[in-house]
């Protein structure tokens, strides 16, 4: 192996080395022993030279030779050994649970300080909902207000002109079917005139055999102060030929309004016109009912005698001897116990059209009415206009 050969630097610490063993040995005296060297001390304490640098010192090397650290070394990681795992240590499976501890269960939860959980930032959950029953519609009901006019017809159009009519309807529609029941209470106010419509005069005579006429004229008869009528061929006040169906007798134009008082119930049957669900339709109806005349023996009763003619008998004679005697008609000459007024069925039937709103329906509706009073029916025609509520 070739001799390395040393360099300026390490030169020059061996030359001052060798000068300091040097100085060393001269310091000593002459018995041997050693002299301080002040004069080294001194230059020591000035210089207090002192090298940053640890240099290792290799044994192999030359006496005198100092070998220097090489250049930007680093020194090496240590790399760790992996130590096997000691498979000699088994687990103590000769420790048991406490059993003898309990929990406690005396102490309470202070639910002051507990909050409630923060839902800001979780998701809600969405339960599934739960399903229902199906729910019957059984159907709807309604109340309402209707009003609008009464026209008279037949014998009773010849004493009075249309008055007016006040309905309140109740009922219920069937939501699976077009059908319906429907009860009117309403309130009708026939206008009296004060001349009949046929003559322009306050009497007329009335005959009115089986099928006959309604209001008939004739020639005066002798001894009457009625112009241009004659008297009656029957009993005054009484049925001809004695039959219920006709009547010889004298009218009176009173100017007085006959009143009434009604409840009908009806069957309803709509016919939607946009479809089955359509709350636009067009519906007829058809029944019956009771009608309350309030003062059937000032109104009616004097104006069309041909009705309820053997009720009011002796009302009918006092009104014909009146118009014979040229007096006018008095009702102290007529006895009105127990016949001031009455009831009597009747039927009717109309059609209407209604228009679905919120809540609500409009209508309009025209019917025919006729009541059942004796020997005589008196029939009119209400034509209302109104709203129901459901």
């Amino acid at each position: 192996m070739p001799r390395r050969i040393p360099g300026r630097r390490e030169c020059l610490i061996g030359l001052m080395l060798t000068l300091g063993l040097g100085s060393v040995a001269a310091a000593q005296d002459t018995t041997g022993k050693a002299r301080p060297d002040t004069a080294s001390k001194r230059t020591v304490a000035k210089t207090k030279a002192h090298s940053t640098i640890r240099i290792p010192v290799k044994k192999k090397e030359a006496a005198g030779v100092v070998a220097l650290p090489p250049k930007d070394t680093v020194a090496p990681t240590p790399v760790p050994v992996p130590v096997a795992p000691d498979t000699t240590i088994k687990a103590d499976t000769m420790v048991k649970p406490d059993t003898m501890t309990k929990p406690d269960t005396m102490t309470k939860i202070d639910t002051a300080v507990i909050r409630p959980a923060d839902t800001t930032t979780a998701a809600p959950v969405v339960e599934p909902p739960v399903p229902r029953a199906p729910r019957r519609q059984f159907g709807a009901f309604y109340v309402g207000l209707a009003s609008g006019t009464s026209v008279p017809s037949g014998d009773i159009h010849n004493g009075y002109n249309p008055g007016f009519n006040i309905t309140v309807p109740i009922g219920w529609d069937s939501r699976s079917m077009p059908l319906g029941v429907r009860l009117d209470i309403s309130y009708d106010r026939l206008r009296g005139r004060t001349t009949f419509r046929s003559n322009g005069s306050t009497t007329a005579l009335v005959t009115a055999g089986p099928g006959g006429t309604n209001y008939a004229t004739g020639s005066p008869a002798s001894g009457t102060t009625a112009p241009g009528y004659t008297a009656p061929t029957a009993t005054t006040g009484a049925t001809s030929t004695g039959t219920s169906s006709g009547y010889n007798g004298y009218a009176i134009a009173t100017g007085t309004d006959a009143t009434l008082a009604s409840a009908m119930l009806d069957a309803k049957l709509r016919l939607p016109l946009l479809g089955s669900h359509s709350s636009t339709s067009i519906y007829v109806v058809g029944g019956g009912g009771l009608h309350y005349f309030l003062n059937y023996d000032k109104s009616l009763a004097l104006t069309n005698p041909a009705a309820e003619q053997q009720k009011f008998a002796a009302l009918h004679a006092a009104t014909t001897a009146a118009v014979q005697s040229g007096l006018p008609y008095s009702a102290a000459n007529y006895s009105s116990s127990g016949y001031t007024a009455i009831t009597r069925p009747g039927a009717n039937a109309g059609v209407g059209m209604q228009w679905g709103l919120r809540g609500a329906d409009l209508f309009v509706e025209g019917r025919y009415v006729t009541i059942f009073t004796k020997d005589r029916s008196t029939n009119y025609w209400p034509v209302i206009l109104g709203v129901t509520l459901r």
